[in-house]
């Protein structure tokens, strides 16, 4: 076990952890052996009334009514709270704390262009007094809702404080937002009250909001600009105000029930308009109190730095560090360089610094060692959330920064907290949080419910949790809650990121799992692919996004888009070196189909990149809300970029450089067609003779589709094995040069062995090419052959069934004169090997084994009423594809087929088969016949098994992993070639 930084057994002046006497207190009222963390966790979650209550005597906050009923209910989704329990935001992060100056610093606040403020607790709590009596002489009262946008000054939280000071609600954002993006957030909210600061806003934004939020009744203003002269409704500088009505403070701080509205926060905004989320004043409190002081030991004397915007919840988070007695630091002005913030700790005695992956990542790779520029004696604990942050990335602090525990903490806006964060009793494990967060049962678990252990799952809590959102505004009904957090796992809240816990309960993030990649069936972490292009120097950043293949209907591809550093240019060397080192550093499922340069990613306005709106822009559908983009403008050019890249594929393109020479097997004409197809099949702009099909994150059904267009097109057909020993552009144009020399073999080897040989029938192509990974996989002693008989006569036209029967049936024959025979087949080669059996049953021929892999029967040998059945099965599969997410670009990729009258080679011969196909009419046969049917079937498919029962009476069907067309596909094959392994005899 790695470990970094070290233990918070204590603070810098040699004082015991609070956890550890928090700890006592509930062994002590419970009798029970709590010493271990994880006993301490399973107590809190198991015993949440004696948890809960035990926080809220220990803290020590003020409050009043009764908290003799904790808990009410016990679904995640209804549980309330503290129902008879009534307090105040403002009093408790300001009241005096018994052995703390009052004069000591509480809030400081730093400037890039002026002198700090500070602010002892005194003058910070008769600041809020002053406030919050001028407010409520301008009419605010309990329940009102205010609207703040400011930078992150003192100002801002003095005008914070006493809103809540009164019982109001407030939401806040940061002044770069623009019109449009904040007016998404607060005309749900309804306000009464503007708090603005008009520093940093575009010019018209205070008349925008006026003009768009029409229950205003009052605006004031943050800032020392003159007034507009166009005043809607009453504006004034709060200053101003609070010289005038505030001097006496004597306006009432009303304690309030536990659930009463304190905050209205929005999810990011970028899959739909902005969802307002309702925190509670209690739930916000505990919480809070509960993770400063137990999970990050905060208490007075310590100075907190949490490098956040008033647009973030961090920024609440940061404020609630005063009802620990902490000093807190803010900061207005811009990160310059990658010492701005390591300065700002050095000069401030900062002792827990809050920051993030991108900042952290700045540093480094700026070279910065903050230990030889600031002084850092005070510094204690380095906290980091807003995404994934990396193994490397813990030792860059350790390094360069020194021997400070690194807590990566993880939550979010919807319970304005933290499900997984530090603990000052546990050492670092390095790339992961230390911990649970108390009173929260917290799991990662599978799409069925079920908790997984050192797996990837969702992450979830499974329990009532104080911090859980009140619901949402204009939601009447809560449905829009029910299906943000409880539809996915019923009776769980899902949070939507991906995580995987340990068994010594610590925990490692993996990212949204919206954001998670499922390329044609394979899921793909995203997070794996930024680990690995760490090796890469020229990557600056990249987003991996998943979008639907314009080549292929219904199909996906990854495309990575990636923002290089100054002087770094994306040629073909640094393509295929990023694809190498995906591969070789992550797998190949983890190499894009494409590598497209842009200048910047899309980021929302708290700075988290949006794969989602990428995602959307690039598969072209309206990005749902790109107003919740920071940088809107770059969606445009991200599908520019994409289009340009992807249409290279579809032009003719030029002799790959560096291939042998023309000759009589590979000449130039050939070179450019084997270019041409490898491009169309790969998606990629250019071909290098030496790209290996692996670097360049190809697939094993897209080695079928290259072999199977090589033969199509250029009438030889190359086997998989031979492709496989030099998967290269290179390596494929010496093997058709070979191929047009040996001719077809009608019987190849495909597997060595001992004994009676298993023999393959080829498919509807005449190829064996899709058999490679079962034929692989399978656990047999038996040599493996292949039958490929003529599937088109001299003129091209498809042959019927039965004369493929007749020619499959002379090389078997030939082949092997006397039984018994084994015979394997999928789909169209499944029914002409069934018809062999058939043949070789009616001659008194022993067969053995016969193997059917999801073989349809043909429409004429079905009753009128499975006729119906199957085309109501078809029409629902069709139904389903164009209902899923994908279901629109699969219309318009068809749509756009028929347009330009391009149908592919495949397509061609799928076209011209099926008639062939369906008027055939099933022998009788009596051989044991095994059905290896797919899984991934409506039901109504199996009633067409009638079929198969009348033809065939020793029929046994077995299900098997996956649908129809990806029975063969490289991430399915291992259960179904471990089923025909155990059946075949």
């Amino acid at each position: 076990m790695t470990t970094t930084g070290r233990p918070l057994p204590s603070t810098a002046t040699g004082t015991v952890a609070q956890l550890a006497d928090f700890r006592a207190l509930c062994s002590r009222r419970t009798g029970l052996d709590l010493s271990g963390p994880a006993d301490l966790h399973a107590f809190s979650v198991q015993q949440p009334e004696v948890f809960w209550r035990a926080l809220l005597d220990w803290s020590g906050v003020p409050w009043s009514g009764s908290a003799d009923r904790v808990l009410l209910g016990d679904q995640v989704e209804t549980a309330r709270f503290f129902p008879d329990l009534r307090l105040n935001h403002a009093e408790v992060l300001l009241r005096r704390l018994p052995g703390v100056d009052d004069d000591a610093p509480a809030l400081t606040a730093v400037h890039a262009d002026r002198p700090r403020e500070v602010f002892s607790r005194r003058a910070l709590r008769e600041a809020v007094e002053r406030t919050a009596t001028a407010l409520a002489a301008g009419g605010l009262t309990v329940g009102d809702r205010v609207v703040l946008v400011s930078p992150n000054t003192a100002l801002a939280a003095v005008a914070a404080l006493a809103v809540t000071a009164l019982g109001a609600t407030l939401s806040t954002a940061a002044p770069d937002m623009g019109a449009p993006a904040l007016l998404d957030r607060f005309e749900q909210v309804d306000p009464v009250l503007l708090v603005v600061d008009r520093t940093g806003t575009p010019p018209d934004v205070v008349a925008r909001l006026v003009r768009g939020l029409p229950t205003l009744r009052r605006v004031l203003l943050l800032d020392g600009e003159p007034l507009p002269e166009d005043r809607p409704v009453p504006m004034a500088p709060l200053v101003g105000v609070v010289e005038a009505h505030g001097q006496d403070a004597t306006a009432q701080w009303p304690r309030v029930p536990f659930d009463d509205p304190l905050f209205v926060m929005f999810s990011s905004g970028t899959t739909g308009r902005p969802k307002a989320i309702v925190h509670g004043v209690g739930g916000t409190l505990l919480e809070h109190l509960k993770e400063h002081r137990l999970h990050g030991d905060l208490r007075p004397g310590d100075t907190l730095y949490f490098h956040t915007t008033t647009a973030w919840m961090m920024w609440h988070w940061q404020l609630s560090a005063l009802a620990a007695g902490a000093h807190v630091v803010v900061f207005d002005g811009p990160v310059a360089g990658a010492e701005t913030l390591w300065r700002l700790v050095g000069d401030h005695g900062v002792t827990v610094f809050g920051t993030s992956p991108a900042h952290l990542q700045l540093c480094q790779d700026a070279g910065y060692r903050p230990v030889e520029d600031v002084d850092l004696s005070r510094l204690r604990t380095v906290m980091s959330t807003g995404a994934v942050l990396h193994d490397w990335q813990f030792d860059w602090v350790g390094g360069a920064v020194g021997p400070v525990p690194v807590q990566s903490i993880s939550g979010g806006t919807d319970i304005i907290g933290c499900f997984v964060l530090g603990s000052p009793e546990t050492a670092v494990r390095r790339g992961r949080c230390q911990a649970r967060s108390l009173g929260l049962d917290v799991a990662a678990v599978d799409g069925s419910g079920r908790e997984l252990v050192g797996r990837v799952g969702d992450l979830v809590c499974r329990r009532p949790f104080p911090s859980r959102p009140v619901g949402f505004l204009r939601d009447p009904d809560g449905s829009r809650f029910h299906a943000t957090y409880f539809a996915e796992h019923p009776g769980m809240w899902t949070h939507g990121d991906l995580v995987d816990f340990d068994v010594d309960g610590t925990a490692r993030l993996h990212g949204r799992s919206d954001g998670v990649l499922n390329v044609n069936g394979i899921r793909v972490g995203p997070t794996e692919v930024y680990s690995a292009l760490r090796g890469v120097p020229q990557v600056a950043d990249a987003m991996a996004v998943e979008q639907r293949d314009p080549h292929v209907p219904g199909s996906s591809r990854m495309v990575l888009l990636v923002v290089l550093r100054p002087g770094s240019v994306l040629d073909g060397d640094l393509d295929r070196t990023i694809r190498r080192t995906l591969r070789t550093e992550a797998s190949a499922a983890h190499v894009p189909s494409l590598v497209v340069a842009v200048p910047e990613l899309p980021h929302t306005h708290n700075g988290k990149r949006s794969e989602t709106a990428a995602r959307d822009a690039l598969n072209g559908v309206a990005v749902p809300n790109a107003r919740a983009l920071r940088n809107p403008g770059i969606l445009e050019t991200i599908r520019a970029a994409v289009a340009a890249a992807s249409g290279g594929a579809d032009d003719e393109q030029p002799s790959p450089a560096g291939l042998p020479p023309a000759g009589p097997v590979t000449d130039a004409v050939t070179l450019d067609r084997l270019a041409r197809i490898w491009c169309e099949v790969l998606g990629l702009g250019e071909a290098g003779p030496d790209d290996d099909l692996s670097d360049l994150g190809g697939t094993s059904r897209q080695s079928v589709r290259l072999l199977r267009r090589v033969s199509l097109e250029l009438g030889v057909d190359v086997p998989m094995s031979a492709f496989a020993a030099r998967p290269t552009l290179r390596g494929l144009a010496t093997a058709v040069g070979a191929g047009r020399v040996a001719g077809v073999v009608r019987v190849p080897l495909l597997r060595p062995g001992v004994g009676a040989p298993v023999h393959v029938v080829a498919d509807l192509y005449g190829q064996l090419h899709s058999y490679h990974r079962l034929v692989e996989s399978l656990t047999t002693e038996r040599p493996v052959h292949g039958l490929v008989p003529p599937v088109v006569d001299a003129g091209g036209a498809r042959r019927a069934v039965a004369e493929v029967v007749e020619d499959t049936l002379s090389l078997l024959r030939t082949a092997r004169p006397r039984g018994p025979y084994r015979l394997l087949g999928y789909s169209f080669g499944g029914l002409v090997a069934y018809e062999v059996a058939a043949r070789l049953r009616e001659a008194g021929e022993t067969v053995a084994y016969l193997g059917l892999l999801d073989v349809r029967p043909p429409r004429a040998s079905l009753t009128p009423g499975e006729v119906v059945a199957q085309k109501a099965a078809s029409t629902a599969r069709k139904l389903r594809v164009l209902l899923s997410r994908r279901g629109p670009a699969v219309v318009r990729a068809r749509l756009d087929l028929r347009r330009s009258g391009s149908v592919s080679p495949e397509e061609q011969v799928v076209a011209r088969t099926w008639p062939v196909f369906n008027g055939h009419r099933l022998s009788r046969c009596d051989a044991a016949v095994t059905y290896y049917l797919a899984r991934q079937r409506l039901p109504v498919v199996g009633n067409t098994l009638g079929a198969w029962r009348r033809a065939a009476p020793n029929l046994l069907v077995l299900e098997v992993p996956g649908g129809h067309f990806d029975l063969l596909d490289q991430d399915r094959i291992g259960e179904l070639a471990a089923r025909v392994s155990a059946t075949l005899t």
